[in-house]
C-alpha cells in the first residue's frame, strides 16, 4: 500500500515539473494572496458580528421605551373612544 502511495507521489511529481513551470515561489505567493484574501473575509464577518451585538445592545433601552410607549398610546386611544361613547349618549 505504502509503495502504491510513493509511485503515486513521484509521478505527480514527474508531471508538475513537466508539464508547469511553476517554483515554491509562484505557489506560495498564490496561497499567500489565498490567505490574505481569507483574513479579508474573517475580519470583515467579525466587524458585521460585533456592530449586530452593539447594534442590539443600545437597541434593547429603545425596545422598551418604545413598547412603553404602545402602551400609553393604546390606553390614550381607549380613554377618547371612551369619551367619544359618552358624548355620543
Amino acid at each position: 500500500m505504502a509503495r502504491r502511495n510513493d509511485d503515486l507521489g513521484d509521478l505527480l511529481d514527474r508531471i508538475g515539473r513537466r508539464s508547469s513551470g511553476l517554483s515554491i515561489d509562484d505557489v506560495g505567493a498564490v496561497i499567500g494572496d489565498a490567505l490574505k484574501n481569507q483574513r479579508q473575509q474573517i475580519l470583515g464577518h467579525v466587524r458585521r458580528m460585533i456592530q449586530l451585538a452593539s447594534m442590539n445592545n443600545s437597541a434593547k433601552p429603545d425596545d422598551t421605551r418604545a413598547r412603553n410607549l404602545h402602551a400609553r398610546l393604546t390606553r390614550v386611544e381607549s380613554a377618547i373612544r371612551f369619551l367619544q361613547k359618552d358624548r355620543s349618549r
